[in-house]
C-alpha cells in the first residue's frame, strides 16, 4: 500500500521543507505532491530535499479563507496525479503548517488495517452534532449564494448587517468578504441528498478520491453552486463522499487543532508547551505550527518520532 502526502502550501518555504525531508525520513516509500500557490512566495524544486518521488505543482492563486479555491490544490493533486498515472493508495492531506506527531509507519498501518475507505471528519450542516457555537451556521453558510461587494459599497454592507437578525432573505458576511448571500431559490440538498460539514484536512483511500475527481467533472452544477457559498472547503468533500453511499467512513481525521475561541477559523499556533498534548492522542498531525514563532517544537517533536521509529 502506497502512500500519498499532499501538501498544499503558499508560504514559507524553509517550513515547508522541513516538512517534507521529514515525510520522506518517515515514509520513504511514499510520494510526496506539494501544490503551491506562487502568489504567496516562490518555492523551488531544491527547497525541498527528500529521498521520496517528489512531485512540486505550481497552482493558480491566491487561496482565498472562505472560498472554493482552499480547495483548488487539493483537486489539482488528485489530477495530477491521475494524469501521471501515479501509483498509490491512500492520499493524506495535509496543509504546510502541518507536522507529524507520531512515526508515520504505525499511522499508515492503522489506515491500511483499518478497512475503512476513509478518515475524515463530518457532521450534518443543518444539526446540532458538529463543533459550531452556532447551530443555524450550516444554513447561513450552504444555503445562501454569496457575491463580493466592492469597497465603495462598504458603508452600505454595514447598514445591512443590521438586518441579519430579524430577516433571512439576504445574510450580510464580513468575516471572509465582505459579501452580499441571497436565499437560495433551488439548492443541491435535495431528492435525498444532505448536506454535510467537516474539516478540510482529509485522509481518503484512493476509492475516494477517484470518486471525487469523477463527480466534480459528472456535477459541474454542484461544483458552481459551492463556488457561491462560504467555506466550501469544509463541505464540498463531505457532502460528496457521504451521499455516495458506498464507502465506509470513519469520522475522525486524526488530527489535532487547537480551535478554542477562534472567531475567524484559525486555529492556535502550536509551541513546546503543546507538546504532551499533541502526542499523547491518536492524532497522527497536529497543526498549525509556525517556525518563526517557536522552533523548537520541529527539534522536539522530530526527537520523539524519531527516537519511537528506532525503538
Amino acid at each position: 500500500m502506497r502512500f500519498c502526502y499532499l501538501v498544499q502550501s503558499h508560504t514559507n518555504p524553509v517550513q515547508i521543507g522541513r516538512l517534507v525531508a521529514t515525510l520522506g525520513r518517515q515514509s520513504p516509500g511514499s510520494v510526496i505532491v506539494v501544490a503551491h500557490d506562487s502568489t504567496g512566495c516562490r518555492l523551488e524544486r531544491q527547497d525541498l530535499p527528500t529521498a521520496c518521488e517528489l512531485h512540486l505543482l505550481s497552482v493558480p492563486g491566491p487561496m482565498r479563507r472562505g472560498y472554493l479555491s482552499m480547495l483548488d490544490p487539493y483537486f489539482a493533486g488528485l489530477e495530477h496525479l491521475e494524469r501521471e498515472r501515479v501509483d498509490y493508495g491512500w492520499v493524506i492531506y495535509v496543509s504546510g503548517q502541518d507536522y507529524p506527531t507520531q512515526p508515520l509507519a504505525g499511522f499508515e498501518a492503522r489506515l491500511t488495517a483499518s478497512g475503512a475507505d476513509g478518515f475524515l471528519r463530518y457532521w450534518p450542516a443543518l444539526s446540532a452534532e458538529g463543533p459550531w457555537q452556532r447551530r443555524h451556521q450550516g444554513k447561513l453558510r450552504y444555503f445562501y449564494q454569496y457575491r463580493d461587494v466592492s469597497a465603495w459599497a462598504a458603508p452600505l454592507l454595514r447598514l445591512l448587517r443590521g438586518t441579519n437578525s430579524w430577516q433571512k432573505l439576504w445574510h450580510v458576511h464580513r468575516v471572509y468578504g465582505p459579501r452580499l448571500g441571497l436565499r437560495a431559490r433551488r439548492t443541491p440538498f435535495e431528492g435525498g441528498r444532505q448536506c454535510y460539514a467537516g474539516w478540510q484536512w482529509t485522509n481518503l483511500g484512493r476509492s475516494c478520491t477517484e470518486y471525487l475527481l469523477e463527480a466534480s467533472r459528472r456535477e459541474p452544477g454542484l461544483v458552481d453552486y459551492y463556488r457561491r457559498t462560504l467555506c466550501p472547503d469544509e463541505s464540498l468533500v463531505q457532502t460528496v463522499l457521504l451521499n455516495a453511499g458506498r464507502f465506509r467512513l470513519e469520522n475522525d481525521n486524526l488530527r489535532y487543532a487547537d480551535n478554542q475561541g477562534a472567531r475567524d477559523g484559525r486555529p492556535r499556533i502550536l509551541g513546546l508547551a503543546d507538546l504532551e498534548t499533541i502526542t499523547a492522542g491518536g492524532c497522527a498531525f497536529a497543526r498549525k505550527f509556525d517556525l518563526e514563532h517557536d522552533a523548537r517544537i520541529f527539534d522536539a517533536l522530530d526527537q520523539r518520532i524519531d527516537s519511537s521509529t528506532r525503538g
